[in-house]
């Protein structure tokens, strides 16, 4: 270190920080996995000796005491964790695609998915989002009680059949059908422009929203095409998927008439911006309701990606759903914290 020229050792400091953060999270995510995979192991091997020697209660609550007796202070070994290793074997002995998923996060995430979800196309819902987006345990049960894999499986798009075959199973998992957007002025009328306002000003919770791997491009995105300026409402970029995603607002009904202005929009966006290592332009269509079936018809007849979604404002919600979403205070406050980022 040069002792004349201290401002150097600042980027190096942070530098060396950077390789111990790097390394400090490498070693909890290999941790991770062999924790899991032990409780595998201890779960297969319980189960075995119950399936073929017919242990039950008081052999796994005295192999609890005798785990914690080799092992003082190591959490874990209780009776109730043990049984919970054993129904964590049993849920995916039988299915070979899953069990390289559930080293990937935590253990109290894996049993909350195992408890909360009915069946196994649900549980690697929530396997593959909470390994994308690193949800914690109150994330995961928020995102349950919302329902967000109903919610994503009811989105109607067009992509199994406009998509190329690598991004089928990738892009299912990246858009839903209905957006929770909670306004700063609820009690305001909904308008295209203010709604766009809205998104613009908490864009990281919209993002979050979203799911995680859009990056915000602009809104109004201006392009000329032929003497003439056309606006798009918002534009996307998902990181995932390698593609721009256009959003169209519309405050009132889905409408046929929407989906000419979509396709037209990503044909822009397709010929002018686009690179060529970028793969075909998506667009969603936002809107305060539809016609499920008016909407299939148009997708059935349309060989350009896009899907059409609704957003929702708390108070419109049934009473079934709004019971999971936070009250109008908490969404204030979340808004509020968003509101001062800098993009």
């Amino acid at each position: 270190m040069n002792e004349n020229n201290p401002t150097a050792y600042q980027p190096f400091l942070k530098e060396i920080l950077s390789k111990i953060q790097l390394a400090r999270y490498e070693m909890l995510k290999t941790v991770n996995k062999q924790t899991v995979t032990l409780y595998w192991e201890i779960g297969k091997s319980v189960s075995e000796k119950v399936e073929q020697e017919k242990w039950g209660k008081s052999v796994v609550e005295q192999l609890s005491k005798d785990l914690q007796t080799e092992h003082p202070g190591i959490r874990g070994f209780s009776a109730r964790n043990i049984w919970r290793m054993k129904t964590f074997y049993d849920t995916y002995k039988n299915n070979e695609f899953l069990p390289p998923l559930v080293a990937e996060i935590g253990w109290v995430q894996n049993c909350l998915i195992i408890e909360k979800c009915k069946d196994d196309v649900q549980r690697e819902y929530y396997l593959r989002k909470t390994k994308q987006m690193g949800w914690s345990k109150s994330d995961l049960i928020d995102k349950i009680k919302k329902n967000h894999f109903e919610n994503q499986s009811l989105a109607q798009n067009n992509f199994e059949l406009t998509v190329s075959p690598e991004l089928k199973a990738q892009v299912a998992w990246e858009f839903v059908d209905d957006y929770n957007i909670e306004l700063l002025n609820p009690d305001l009328p909904i308008s295209e422009k203010g709604l766009e306002n809205a998104i613009v000003t908490n864009v990281v919770n919209f993002l979050s929203e979203m799911g995680g791997s859009f990056a915000f491009v602009g809104r109004q995105f201006k392009i000329d095409f032929h003497e003439k300026e056309y606006f798009i409402d918002l534009l996307f970029f998902n990181l995932k998927l390698n593609c721009y995603v256009v959003f169209e607002l519309k405050a009132r009904e889905f409408a046929p008439q929407d989906v000419g202005q979509i396709k037209w929009y990503m044909e822009l966006v397709n010929n002018n911006i686009k690179e060529q290592s970028h793969n075909p332009t998506i667009g969603i269509i936002l809107c305060k309701n539809k016609d499920r079936i008016m909407v299939e018809y148009m997708l059935s007849n349309n060989q350009d990606p896009f899907g059409v979604a609704t957003f929702n404002k708390y108070e419109e919600l049934p009473e079934n759903y709004a019971k999971y979403l936070p009250n109008e205070k908490e969404i204030i406050k979340r808004l509020g914290d968003f509101k001062e980022e800098n993009f």
